[in-house]
């Protein structure tokens, strides 16, 4: 198989997901699925792969890769270090106006629509970190990607032959805008300067690929986490002029922990070798399924319910078993401005509004995310308490 498992190329994963989950339950450690890839339950099994045996896998980046292949180690190093630096440049939290936001993401009967909407308010919100003003074509070649990949193809999971045909032309407009720029001195200021910075040959196309993947990484799974945070947040009441800040930080944390929007992480062993047990050969796939983790009755007490004050005294085993973002080498360079993010604008909506949420079914979606089931959300302005 090459470096995306051909399960994915579905419309949705959520029953095979969940029988994937049954069959760990009856079994002591990895086992093989049907196509052959392993299946790693076991947070243990899943610190090995990711953390303390990694040089038996080989070397992988979800954001910093031409296809299959990751950027060398040193690139992808300075990579992440710039991209935290542009990230530490904006004060995102004073000047996003989320009024605006809103009105712009609702659709024409006020509603926010699942699978979407949460995309669409992170694009916005980190506009300023993915191209500054200055850059008005790049701008909407990048509205363009989010629409017809971010939420028709990581997200829905739709197969559209006008999706199909949009991505590579979002690509080649990206190519081009960015071979006609150079790298900006004294520091990045947003995603583009930092994917232009990129030491080493690398053509226009290759640069706008990165961009993309850092787009996705930026947007795609903190927005899909927001419409998980506010769904979750409605219904069970923290949607209150009076909700606090650290209620909403630990709403956060049990939004990640039950519906970690990277449900999966793949590894591809790059030698034989044993993993909790279980004999893996040269160029197998282990799939560590963190959806699978989060929910371990071995490790959470009531695993299945929703309990954000269980993150008021964490154990150190749940501490351990918790990977929203990864862990090791591949781990999230920005998972720190990413949660910052879902808790700051959590914290606005919930305090400011009062909402209602219609879902279509109680299934979450599954594709390249795992997304809130189909349906929408209804935001009423609250009356703000005096600080």
């Amino acid at each position: 198989m090459g470096g995306r498992p051909m399960f994915l190329d579905r419309k949705s994963l959520w029953p095979q997901l969940r029988r994937w989950e049954e069959q760990a339950a009856d079994r002591d450690g990895p086992f093989r699925l049907r196509f052959g890839t392993f299946f790693v339950a076991d947070a243990d099994a899943a610190r090995a792969v990711l953390v303390d045996s990694a040089s038996n896998y080989l070397s992988q980046s979800g954001f910093y890769r031409l296809g299959p292949k990751p950027l060398p180690q040193a690139v992808r190093s300075e990579a992440s270090r710039e991209l935290l630096r542009v990230l530490a440049r904006h004060d995102l939290a004073s000047s996003f106006d989320l009024g605006s936001a809103l009105g712009e993401v609702s659709d024409g009967r006020g509603r926010l629509r699942h699978q979407r909407w949460g995309v669409e308010m992170v694009r916005r919100y980190f506009a300023p970190v993915i191209a500054h003003q200055r850059h008005t074509e790049i701008n909407a070649l990048v509205d363009a990607y989010v629409t017809s990949s971010v939420v028709a193809d990581d997200i829905v999971g739709h197969v559209l032959r006008r999706s199909h045909r949009t991505v590579p032309a979002v690509r080649a407009g990206l190519a081009e805008q960015l071979g006609r720029l150079s790298a900006r001195e004294g520091g990045a200021q947003d995603l583009v300067d930092l994917v232009l910075g990129l030491p080493g040959e690398l053509s226009p196309g290759d640069r706008a690929q990165l961009l993309q993947r850092l787009v996705l990484s930026t947007v795609g799974f903190t927005g899909v986490t927001l419409e998980w945070v506010v769904m979750l947040g409605i219904r069970h009441g923290y949607d209150t002029p009076v909700v606090r800040q650290e209620q909403v930080h630990r709403l956060v944390r049990e939004a990640l922990r039950l519906y970690p929007t990277a449900w999966r992480l793949i590894r591809v062993a790059a030698a034989d070798h044993e993993v909790a047990g279980a004999r893996v050969h040269e160029g197998e796939h282990i799939l560590i399924g963190t959806h699978a983790i989060h929910r371990s009755a071995a490790v959470w007490n009531r695993p299945l319910d929703f309990r954000p004050s269980r993150w008021e005294q964490p154990t150190d085993d749940q501490r351990r078993s918790y990977l929203p973002f990864g862990k090791g080498d591949g781990m999230c360079p920005a998972n720190g401005f990413a949660v910052k993010a879902l808790e700051h604008l959590g914290h606005l909506i919930l305090r400011g509004h009062r909402g209602h949420v219609r879902l279509r079914t109680r299934k979450p979606h599954v594709r390249t995310l795992l997304a809130p089931p189909a349906g929408w959300t209804r935001l009423t302005p609250a009356a703000t308490p005096e600080p």
